[in-house]
């Protein structure tokens, strides 16, 4: 729409004493000027003259091509690296003091660095590998067809409201709720797992099929079941040991919780790394990934 054009109507409107959105030029749309490769920028067609029909190229031109345009974001491989080295070092300082308290009566792992407990370094750290999956699986809601959405929808708030729990420990709460009501021990002293897995099986029902079409389905998949050997297989271990011995200090303890806090630390990352190469598929390209949602 011309200048002229939004004159003429804005003075109709004053006439009519009417306005709408579709008048302020703000809202039109500009068309890019776009480029070919080595023919520089396209002249506009002349007033009045036709438009060469153009044909549109298939979505495995546009993911092959490599001036297609994309949003070029992050890198996997740094991104991933990173995230791994910072559970490798949380991990080597608690085993290391671990060790180190070993003949010391009395000592205790420094809370900061202390894996299996709240308010340290890793719970920030996992809390924050939650909401960067939550927000990858929101890209890829955004980005699928309509009625798949819903579920990846589901996926994303289940991370988010994980990333909250990890810091405001919600489900040790609900935990002891269950625990002193149904009399729980043994395996099921943290009681929490009980409606954790259900909720676990009740998503993944829902979800893993839609997921294993995508790339990078494989790490996520492998990602998640890390992450529930650590926070369910080895959370109930642990409170099996605590039952029985009640001391939180122990060597064996602390490197069970540790194990417990590294698997799902780990988990995290390898999820992480699925997520990222599905995101190619989303309009996000990372390292050169693209891919190509033949469900449309």
């Amino acid at each position: 729409m011309t200048a002229q054009d939004h004159l003429a109507r804005g003075r109709g409107a004053q006439g009519r004493g009417a306005h709408s959105a579709d008048d302020d030029p703000a809202t039109v749309v500009i068309p890019r000027c776009t480029e070919d490769a080595g023919t520089g920028p396209r002249p506009a067609a002349a007033p009045g003259a036709a438009s060469p029909a153009r044909a549109e190229p298939s979505p495995e031109a546009q993911a092959a091509a490599p001036g297609a345009p994309h949003l070029a974001l992050l890198r996997r491989g740094p991104v991933v690296g990173t995230a791994a080295a910072i559970v490798a070092v949380l991990a080597l300082a608690h085993y290391g003091a671990a060790v180190y308290g070993i003949g010391r009566p009395g000592f205790e792992i420094p809370a900061p660095i202390r894996l299996g407990t709240e308010l340290n370094i890793s719970t920030w750290f996992s809390s924050a590998m939650h909401l960067t999956n939550a927000a990858l699986l929101a890209l890829i809601a955004a980005n699928s067809v309509r009625r798949e959405r819903w579920r990846w929808i589901l996926l994303s708030l289940s991370c988010a409201v994980v990333a909250m729990d990890e810091t405001a420990a919600n489900h040790e709460q609900v935990g002891w709720i269950i625990h002193t009501t149904l009399g729980t021990s043994g395996f099921l002293t943290y009681a929490w797992i009980i409606p954790a897995a259900v909720l676990v099986a009740v998503v993944a029902a829902l979800c893993l099929p839609m997921l294993l079409r995508r790339p990078g389905a494989w790490l996520v998949v492998a990602g998640a079941a890390v992450f529930l050997l650590g926070a369910v297989g080895l959370e109930s271990a642990g409170g099996a040991l605590f039952e029985q011995t009640g001391d939180v200090q122990s060597f064996t303890y602390n490197v069970l919780a540790g194990t417990e806090e590294t698997f799902e630390m780990a988990g995290l990352v390898i999820a992480m790394a699925g997520l990222l190469r599905m995101a190619g598929g989303s309009g996000l390209r990372i390292a050169g990934a693209g891919f190509v949602d033949r469900s449309r």
